[in-house]
């Protein structure tokens, strides 16, 4: 194997989980959009996330919501791999 085959192997891998993402994000937004669709009506009309953030519960609003989680949890993850496999001693 060439470094030219390792450079290809390790851009599809990152291509590869970049699309992932892209995905779960898409899909954290559409259950958003379901549930703000299917929320409460009388039961509840807003969400509040730890006392700090008031989401009302819309489509829209919970479909932003969605997708924002989302994407902050596999911001973190990413970010925690790629500094784990740079601290990697025994990486090929």
């Amino acid at each position: 194997m060439t470094t030219d085959d390792s450079q290809d192997v390790e851009n599809s891998g990152r291509r590869l989980l970049l699309a992932l993402g892209g995905f779960v994000i898409l899909l954290g937004g559409v259950l958003g959009f379901i549930v703000g669709a299917n929320g409460g009506g009388d039961i509840m009309s807003e969400l509040s996330v730890f006392g700090l953030l008031t989401v009302p519960l819309t489509p829209g609003a919970m479909t932003l919501y969605g997708m924002v989680v989302v994407t902050v949890a596999i911001v973190t993850l990413y970010t925690a791999v790629e500094l784990a496999s740079r601290y990697d001693t025994d990486a090929p």
